[in-house]
């Protein structure tokens, strides 16, 4: 932010420094800076090469404007302010001009037709698409001229439908329809005359409403016409601007010589000399600008820059102080929301070094003292947490999170970097799932249970079987039948009580609880043990259970997992069949080519409406009868694969049947867990 603002200081200080010198070059040569330093230089050898190749310059003047340019009958030679300049001009360019004066609208017209080089107009912007347009020579009023008889002063604004006498050609013209267009309302009546004095002529003979007319020219013609003494005209100043000589726009090098002259005779002042010679004072017509008005414009440019930096600073402030109460509420809110979480959460350095803390930290070390700026591995119970971490090994921690038990207690340990613009931290949360572990765990053994009491009741049908032979077998040795009859006997016996043990030995494996240790167990005899078990369940609701396998048959896996996990999706399926009678199935298909095991169990059962997808691993969540389902079966399996690290999905269509698909790495089992 410090950068910023010096950055904007010096900025703003560079923008002050060009508008106040850019004013001072604009208000005494009449150029703005750029174009200022452009011309100050001297006559180019390129461009003097052009001067003699071309010859004397031609330069066009209004014959009809007094004393500034006409023919002088005496002298029978043109004269004028504009031949005085000419001639300084000359010098400065250091080539020959020559003079010729027509009337405006001639004059213009000579020019278009390339007859002289240059002739000194006005600027518009009409004209500026028409030539090139040097910079500021002098500057001229134009007036309009109303008669008292009339009782009214007329404005420009005023001219809709009045008489209006104006030498062709005149910018006034222009001027005047620009106002009365802006204003909307319809033109003036124009009645073109050749030169100021037929205008003043017909103002006199009340043929026109208003005259229009240069003031110095206007001026020349005050005792003729009684413009100023007796009153009877009043006058109102119709603009002010800037007289520029107009060259063709092919004539950039003329222009350039031009601009470079015309600014070193400003330099040097020659137009005051000029309108001293001529009329003895230098206000009339502005070659250079009084420095007061200058200073005064420049005040003013500075006052409103340092009001208007104020008021930048000012709104500037109020939105830091409203960012800094909404930072500061922000920053309470969240450390209330922090304060009442039940997990610990800390700020550290890379060396593990304690930044910040929330209240559930202080509860958890079961301390009111302030650790800020210690070091985690002093407390005891962190440092117990990190057992196997060491300061270095801390530093260099990406994400990590692991369980570690102390003194009967489950921790879960995240830690997360933080990395901001000039430093990293780490952000370590402890939370105690000691509670939540045992909940698990007991959700797991009584859906173990049940599963046994459901594998229980369809195995009793299995064993009752095998009973009834064996009582049979048992009768017809008693009753002393011939020896062939009591082989028989014997070993029909033995066959079932060989299916008896089969069954139990099936339960065996089953209920024998592994824990969350990995072996290496055949998977298809897992497999093929789970589908036995839950046989008697199938037939009675008339599903046929098919088994494919694909790749090793040993590999490391969690026999309980598995177990749950295979159980719950098969009695999942089975509920998915609302039609005993039709043509039921279910397939497992494993796959333990790759360094994975990917477990797939479909059915073509009724399927889960599109809307229940998100929703069938929720715990509790059922859309059987409160009788036949708790919804945990689906939440177990769902626990038990990310317990395992792995994936699951679900890819169902209503009436058309469902298939989870199950995701496992064979080296998930050597995740580590601290004890």
């Amino acid at each position: 932010m410090k950068v910023f603002r010096k950055i904007f200081a010096v900025i703003l200080g560079i923008i002050i420094l060009y508008i106040i010198f850019n004013q001072l070059v604009l208000m005494k040569y009449g150029t703005d800076l750029i174009t200022y330093f452009r011309y100050s230089s001297e006559i180019t050898k390129e461009e003097k090469e052009y001067l003699k190749s071309h010859g004397p310059i031609k330069l066009g003047s209004d014959i009809t404007a007094p004393p500034i340019s006409y023919y002088d009958e005496e002298a029978e030679a043109y004269t004028g302010l504009i031949v005085d300049y000419a001639n300084y001009l000359s010098l400065e360019a250091e080539t020959p001009i020559d003079i010729s004066m027509y009337t405006f609208y001639n004059l213009v017209e000579e020019l278009r037709n390339r007859n002289i080089d240059a002739c000194d107009m006005f600027p518009s912007e009409q004209r500026g698409k028409e030539f090139n347009l040097s910079i500021p020579i002098y500057r001229l009023k134009t007036v309009l001229i109303s008669s008292q008889k009339k009782g009214k002063h007329l404005k420009a604004d005023e001219l809709s439908g009045k008489r209006v006498a104006i030498p062709k050609g005149d910018l006034a013209e222009e001027h005047i329809n620009d106002l009365l267009r802006g204003a909307g309302k319809k033109k003036a009546k124009y009645i073109y005359v050749d030169d100021t004095k037929d205008a003043l002529e017909l103002l006199s003979d009340e043929k026109v409403d208003v005259a229009i007319g240069d003031e110095v020219v206007l001026s020349n013609y005050w005792k003729e016409y009684d413009v100023y003494e007796t009153k009877k005209y009043n006058m109102e100043l119709l603009y002010e601007k800037d007289v520029v000589l107009a060259v063709n726009k092919e004539n950039t090098e003329l222009l350039s010589v031009l601009n470079k002259s015309i600014l070193q005779m400003k330099k040097n002042k020659i137009v005051s000399k000029v309108q001293q010679k001529w009329f003895g004072i230098s206000e009339s017509i502005k070659g250079e600008n009084n420095v007061i008005s200058a200073f005064i414009t420049i005040a003013m440019i500075l006052i409103a820059v340092a009001g208007s930096l104020y008021i930048w600073n000012y709104q500037l402030k109020k939105r830091v102080r409203e960012k800094t109460r909404e930072i500061s509420n922000a920053k309470k809110n969240v450390s209330m929301i922090l304060n009442n979480l039940n997990t610990a959460f800390l700020i550290i350095s890379e060396e593990g070094n304690i930044i910040e803390y929330n209240k559930a930290f202080k509860d958890l070390i079961n301390s009111d003292d302030n650790v800020i700026g210690g070091n985690i591995f002093d407390i005891p119970l962190i440092k117990n947490l990190f057992l196997k971490y060491t300061s270095e090994d801390f530093s260099k921690a990406a994400d990590v999170e692991f369980v570690s038990v102390i003194n009967n207690k489950s921790y879960a340990v995240k830690i997360s970097p933080y990395i901001s613009e000039n430093e990293s931290f780490r952000i370590l949360s402890i939370q105690d799932i000691t509670e939540k572990l045992i909940i698990e765990r007991k959700l797991h053994q009584e859906n173990k249970i049940m599963a046994m009491g459901q594998i229980s009741a369809g195995l009793s049908h299995e064993i009752r079987n095998p009973l009834g032979t064996i009582r049979n077998g048992l009768y017809l040795i008693k009753m002393s039948a011939s020896e062939a009859s009591r082989n028989k006997a014997i070993n029909m016996m033995e066959n079932s009580i060989n299916r008896i043990n089969d069954l139990i030995e099936h339960l065996l494996r089953f209920s024998k609880s592994s824990s969350n240790s990995y072996v290496k167990e055949d998977i298809f005899v897992l497999v093929e043990n789970i589908i036995t078990l839950m046989s008697p369940r199938l037939r009675a609701n008339n599903i046929k259970c098919e088994f494919w396998h694909t790749g090793n048959r040993v590999v490391p896996i969690n026999i309980e997992a598995i177990n749950i996990i295979l159980i719950n999706l098969i009695e999942n399926a089975v509920d998915a069949f609302e039609d005993e009678d039709g043509n039921n199935k279910i397939i497992i298909e494993v796959d333990t080519a790759c360094e994975s095991i990917s477990i797939k169990v479909k059915d073509n059962g009724c399927g889960i409406n599109k809307e229940h997808i998100e929703e069938i691993f929720e715990p509790f969540y059922t859309t059987k009868d409160m009788d036949h389902g708790t919804g945990l079966g689906l939440y177990l399996v769902y626990n038990e694969v990310k317990k395992l690290d792995g994936d699951i999905t679900v890819e169902s269509d209503e009436n058309e049947g469902t298939c989870f698909t199950i995701s496992l790495n064979f080296n998930h089992g050597n995740s580590k867990v601290f004890r």
